[in-house]
């Protein structure tokens, strides 16, 4: 008889309200570490893979700077051949249509300058 009321004691115990209690903040406790260490686990690979994608995207950038010099440096040099020509036909232009202001009777009140002589 002795057995069984240790067994039934043993019962009531577990049964107790404190024994619950006891068990669901442990497994609160559990869950919320397992939540948490996952967390971290996925940030600390978030930040490596945001590292790599950092150095390959630096490469990258310097490879496209370079070519984007050479790009610029090569759109400079052929804009200034194809301009080239034509500056120097406007500047013609301007200088006969100069001489020929200057040329012309009537050509001296024409040019833009102030004259001197009227003060």
């Amino acid at each position: 008889m002795g057995m069984r009321a240790m067994y039934w004691g043993r019962v009531t115990r577990i049964m107790d309200l404190a024994f619950w209690r006891d068990l669901s903040l442990f497994y609160l406790l559990t869950m919320q570490l397992v939540v948490t260490l996952v967390t971290a686990v996925v940030l600390y690979f978030v930040v490596r893979g945001v590292m790599i994608a950092r150095r390959q995207a630096t490469n990258g950038v310097k490879l496209a700077r370079y070519y984007v010099g050479i790009g610029r440096d090569q759109t400079a040099r052929f804009a200034d051949k194809a301009a080239e020509p034509l500056v120097r036909a406007h500047g013609e232009a301007a200088r006969e249509a100069a001489v020929a202001r200057a040329l012309l009777p009537g050509g001296a009140s024409n040019s833009k300058q102030p004259d001197l002589s009227k003060e």
